[in-house]
């Protein structure tokens, strides 16, 4: 089987309706009817037992009989009202609120398959167990209980055993803890999009009354108590839409009096092992939708300013004042471009970074060749002949910057400030990690440089451009262009 049922409509396509982990199924109503309404019938044949002379006086009926007879008849409303109820949160929510971002949401699907086995697999296998258990029944004589009421209750019966079985299924083998983990991060991601709908009016006004109020509940009261922050920087609360970025060591700007200056490198090795796959690819599917919607807003806004120059080129300015300001709509509109390009940028490299990931876990776990975990270089034919004069330069720039706050350290550190008696400690250890990085950095060096063409100073790749135009008719270069050397 391997299936999720009922997807709902625009599934990863929006905070407010992320793809929940495959074992807990695509939607969560269908366990709510199937466990309810079970739950409910195994509630009312005990009291109904206990109590049979006024629930049903002129009869005797079996507490199996009753049991099956209330499950059949609560299975047949909790479908119907937990149907209506899906039906109309996702008409008249989910899909207002994911079309506001995305062009053409995703439709509903009654099925998709999928390469793990999920809780609704377990539904499905007790529902089918239940019903051919209906079928001997049918030759029974004088039934107690209605044929269709048997079949509906045996079979719903089953399904709920099935949906338990299969989460005790999952919990026993590790992937529902995973699940569940991945689940709250998304439920705490989620809730942050309430605030965004409730203070976004246009939106609130397409909602009837009754999701207003639920938007409201979920926006105001139960976001209460979360830090003011974490709308601005939802990342330092463990709810950013894209897994950990790339291991890093630029400094930490932002981060508290004794905190370390540089950021932690991560252990790769410990990086892997921990990597969430299905989160990964599901967050490389976003950013390629993202990747795309800020592609074609670049060129729309590209167009837009083309537009515009085309006005103000020829256009006749009445005073100097509104030439200014057209100056100025072009400058914006400029940036704005520039700052889309960016953001497309940053999307395709995590798409890069998600894809590396990925393929380096998958080798890991196979015990691959070298062969599979190297990136992708279609623009290299023969990487180990590639000339990395530019990657040496910008390492160059990482060396300066390295240099310069290790003098910087040392100077904290031998201070006799009263102020700085307390900070020493940490200086002391930024400066040891700064020189880590700084023997890191020149082993990095060291393997690039011997990489590159003979004959050829690695010096001179900041300069080269420019005193080649500036001296075209050189028969014979200078010994050094690196204005560091003599």
């Amino acid at each position: 089987m391997v299936l999720r049922l009922f997807v709902p409509p625009g599934e990863g396509q929006h905070y407010i309706v992320p793809k929940r982990p495959d074992p807990l199924g695509a939607n969560a109503t269908l366990q709510y009817v199937v466990l309810s309404s079970t739950a409910l019938a195994a509630g009312y044949a005990s009291f109904a037992a206990r109590h049979e002379r006024r629930i049903a006086p002129p009869t005797k009926v079996s507490r199996t009989a009753l049991f099956i007879k209330a499950s059949g008849r609560l299975g047949v409303w909790a479908i119907v009202v937990g149907a209506a109820a899906n039906a109309y949160y996702h008409r008249g929510f989910t899909t207002v609120v994911v079309s506001q971002l995305v062009q053409d949401p995703t439709p509903p699907k009654l099925y998709e398959k999928t390469d793990k086995y999920t809780v609704e697999d377990g539904g499905l296998a007790g529902a089918a167990a239940g019903f051919i258990a209906f079928l001997p029944t049918l030759l029974m004589r004088r039934a107690t209980v209605p044929w269709w009421t048997r079949m509906v209750g045996m079979t719903n019966i089953g399904a709920g055993t099935g949906v338990i079985a299969a989460h005790a299924y999952f919990q026993y083998t590790g992937e529902r803890q995973k699940a569940m983990e991945e689940l709250e991060r998304q439920r705490s991601r989620r809730m942050l999009e309430f605030h965004y709908i409730f203070w976004d009016k246009l939106l609130m006004q397409r909602l009837d009354p009754l999701l207003q109020a639920y938007v409201r509940h979920n926006g105001i009261f139960r976001a209460y108590h979360v830090p003011a922050e974490v709308l601005d920087a939802p990342d330092k609360y463990g709810i950013l839409s894209m897994p950990a970025t790339e291991p890093s060591t630029t400094t930490n700007a932002a981060a508290p009096e004794h905190a370390p200056y540089y950021i932690a490198a991560p252990d790769w090795t410990e990086h892997l092992k921990a990597l969430n796959t299905d989160f990964t690819q599901s967050e490389i599917e976003n950013s390629e939708r993202e990747k795309e919607a800020l592609l074609k807003e670049a060129e729309y806004m590209a167009y837009q300013l083309s537009l515009k120059q085309h006005a103000f080129v020829h256009s006749t300015h009445t005073n100097d004042d509104d030439r200014q300001r057209c100056i100025r709509e072009l400058q914006i509109m400029g940036i704005a471009y520039n700052r889309l390009r960016a953001s497309a940028d940053e999307a395709d490299r995590r798409i890069f970074a998600g894809r590396q990931w990925l393929r380096q876990r998958a080798a890991m776990d196979a015990n691959a060749p070298k062969a599979s975990w190297l990136a992708e270089h279609p623009f290299i034919p023969d990487p180990e002949a590639h000339d990395p004069s530019m990657s040496i330069a910008e390492i160059r720039k990482c060396e300066d910057q390295f240099k310069i706050e290790i003098q910087v350290f040392e100077s904290r550190v031998r201070s006799e400030v009263r102020e700085d008696v307390e900070m020493r400690e940490r200086w002391r250890r930024d400066l040891d990690e700064a020189r880590t990085l700084l023997r890191a950095t020149d082993g990095i060096l060291w393997e690039l440089e011997k990489k590159c063409p003979p004959k050829r100073d690695v010096g001179e790749v900041e300069v080269r451009a420019s005193a080649v135009e500036e001296t075209p008719k050189v028969e014979e270069p200078p010994k050094s262009l690196n204005p560091e050397k003599p």
